[in-house]
């Protein structure tokens, strides 16, 4: 049985997968957003869409061959955590999975409460990376399973959300997500989310992000 967590959890960002992060940066660009780099764009495999406030997209470059990693983070952290990077590693370019956040740098609370529930959950994986200024950025993240289900990432150590972000073709923030949940996995996602203003969660055959409106934005396609 579910038991819904204590902790308030929000949409934190969505991932976007791509084939190509460098032809994506120049194709968003050229769209109008303003678009940050993960890293040094010689070796990044991300890249990042803020908004002044609200939920950010990360758009995201992962061969397929990357699944077999699911057997080395599997063992070292839990088979959910494996799930979740084959799952990524093998999916088709387009919305790939949702984050929800907390406040805290640490999830070891979250991680107590998911363990708590009867919902298969990885150990805290500690990530890390190098902006393009050379600075360092820390995280935490847990993956619940099945993979379809959002996973939880801490805050950023240090905070990463630019002072000032403006976006050419007008921009303002993540209006809507839409995500839809197959039966099977209701009881599991409402076990992990809040009261979420972004989130518009609807029946599907699926379990994943449908869609994503902007409040704002001018620009020909969609996200």
């Amino acid at each position: 049985m579910f038991w819904r967590m204590r902790m308030k959890l929000r949409s934190s960002h969505v991932l976007c997968k791509v084939a190509d992060i460098s032809a994506a940066v120049r194709d968003f660009t050229g769209q109008g957003f303003t678009v940050t780099w993960g890293s040094r764009p010689d070796k990044a495999h991300n890249a990042l869409l803020w908004f002044p406030e609200g939920p950010f997209v990360e758009l995201f470059e992962l061969p397929a061959r990357a699944a077999v990693l699911r057997w080395p983070v599997g063992l070292r952290y839990g088979a959910p955590a494996g799930q979740r990077i084959a799952a990524w590693a093998r999916s088709a370019p387009g919305w790939a999975d949702l984050a929800l956040e907390t406040d805290a740098q640490h999830l070891r609370a979250e991680y107590a409460e998911l363990s708590r529930l009867d919902l298969p959950v990885s150990r805290i994986l500690k990530g890390r990376r190098t902006n393009p200024d050379g600075s360092k950025v820390g995280y935490q993240f847990l993956a619940p399973a099945p993979a379809g289900l959002p996973f939880i990432v801490s805050s950023y150590d240090p905070p990463q959300r630019p002072a000032e972000i403006a976006h050419p073709n007008g921009a303002k923030s993540v209006a809507r997500i839409r995500f839809g949940v197959a039966a099977q996995d209701r009881a599991g996602l409402e076990a992990l989310i809040g009261p979420d203003p972004w989130l518009d969660v609807v029946p599907a055959e699926q379990t994943g992000v449908q869609s994503v409106e902007l409040n704002g934005a001018q620009f020909a396609g969609g996200l």
